[in-house]
């Protein structure tokens, strides 16, 4: 049994229907989005090296019916259809942090880091898996990208202002898990696809530096690994805006009924939403006593820095996606030039990279 995967934003629905769902001649295959969780989690557990398969394909299922993990959107648009493909490196997947929260919006609320770092193991092992099914030449090394959504949301839903002390001090907290689990799972795929391949010396260096275990050391040591990266920030507005659209990457919250034009087919459809963590308390507020602190959105670029600052120590690549308040204007611009009797803040138009 592997549960139900609510959709509580209107945004999140056609953002689903527009890039995820599959159709075949025109005719739809997902009826639900379990069916799209379905078909993505059947076909990576067909990989020959994962043994078990059938617990494997409901670990998966577990993990994006529970809004998790989101993996790359050129595998959850494509697996199992007549269009099935993507590359065989440099694939991402997202960490919806905003579901790793416990007790939300109370006294007691907190963040299940042991749980989000099973998560990052169990990213990469889903990625390694649609890199074995990628097409193209294997490379000398696999480059995955395992980055995070809905941090700003988590934050809000702990009760911690975005860019305060605490908030990046737990930001921080949530990177090291995310290394962590990145660095293990990693191991653990070199282990069981017998693919030992000694680890750089950089990457050795890295790991000591972070302070991982050192028994994890030795096993990477013994095992050897697999990947010249795992950590990644990027953009990922898509799946963000899928995932009941938390926020994109580290990005803060974009406030009250924001308009996010989805374009697909050369057809656009307008619709706006508040997000998640503001959704979210609402539905909450309206049957407990939560919280009705205020949640601060609309937060200038500069927040977004000190957030970056605080996790950058614990990912692989440097964070250089654009600032939201730069992806605004280039995205306002040009709406103005192709349509200039509207003016929606197009957030949501491309695919992250």
């Amino acid at each position: 049994m592997h549960g139900q995967s609510p959709f509580i934003d209107t945004a999140a629905v056609e953002a689903w229907d527009a890039w995820f769902r599959s159709r075949e001649r025109g005719r739809l295959q997902d009826i639900t989005v379990e069916e799209t969780w379905r078909r993505t989690a059947r076909v990576l557990a067909t990989v020959e090296s994962v043994r078990p398969a059938a617990e494997y394909e409901a670990a998966l299922m577990m993990a994006f019916a529970s809004w998790r993990l989101l993996l790359d959107e050129r595998v959850m648009a494509t697996a199992c259809t007549s269009a099935a493909a993507w590359p065989n490196s440099d694939l991402v997947a997202v960490l919806n942090a905003s579901m790793f929260v416990r007790e939300r919006f109370s006294t007691r609320a907190r963040f299940d880091l042991v749980a989000f770092g099973a998560m990052a193991e169990l990213a990469v092992k889903a990625l390694d898996s649609a890199a074995m099914l990628g097409s193209g030449p294997p490379p000398p090394t696999y480059r995955l990208r395992v980055g995070i959504v809905g941090l700003a949301d988590a934050l809000a839903l702990l009760g911690m202002r975005y860019n305060s002390p605490a908030g990046c001090a737990h930001a921080a907290r949530i990177g090291r898990a995310l290394a962590e689990g990145c660095f293990r799972g990693a191991v653990r795929s070199s282990r069981e696809c017998d693919a030992c391949r000694e680890p750089s010396s950089a990457m050795l260096e890295l790991a000591t530096k972070r302070g991982l275990p050192a028994e994890l050391l030795d096993d990477a040591r013994r095992h050897g690994l697999r990947h010249g990266s795992l950590t990644a920030i990027t953009s990922q507005p898509r799946l963000a805006l899928f995932a009941n659209n938390v926020a994109n990457a580290l990005d803060p919250l974009s406030g009250e009924d924001c308009s996010h034009v989805i374009t697909t087919s050369g057809q656009s459809r307008l619709v706006r939403s508040s997000g998640y963590a503001l959704t979210v308390r609402r539905m909450q507020s309206a049957n407990t006593t939560a919280s009705q602190e205020s949640i601060e959105t609309n937060l200038p670029a500069s927040a977004s820095i000190a957030i970056r600052q605080a996790i950058q120590p614990w990912i692989d690549e440097p964070i250089t996606y654009a600032l939201p308040d730069m992806r605004a204007a280039i995205a306002t611009a040009d709406a103005c030039e192709a349509t200039p009797k509207t003016d929606p803040v197009l957030l949501h138009r491309g695919v992250g990279g």
